[in-house]
């Protein structure tokens, strides 16, 4: 949600023709996106890297049997 307020407060900003400016709301956008890609990233395979769920109490459960 606050990559979106951000986006949204920042389109005020977007007919100002300081240079300055304009960098700051290129900045502004692309931070929420450059912090949120590598999370998207790591959480795309859970079972896999350093930062994994080891899946052995799905491997012993009852839904054991349907793999």
């Amino acid at each position: 949600m606050g990559g979106a307020l951000v986006i949204l407060l920042l389109t005020l900003l977007y007919g100002i023709r300081s240079r300055r400016v304009r960098l700051l709301f290129v900045g502004a956008v692309a931070a929420p996106i450059g912090f949120r890609l590598p999370l998207v990233l790591v959480l795309d395979r859970p079972f896999a890297g350093d930062l994994c769920v080891p899946p052995t109490p799905f491997e012993q459960s009852a839904l054991a049997r349907f793999w």
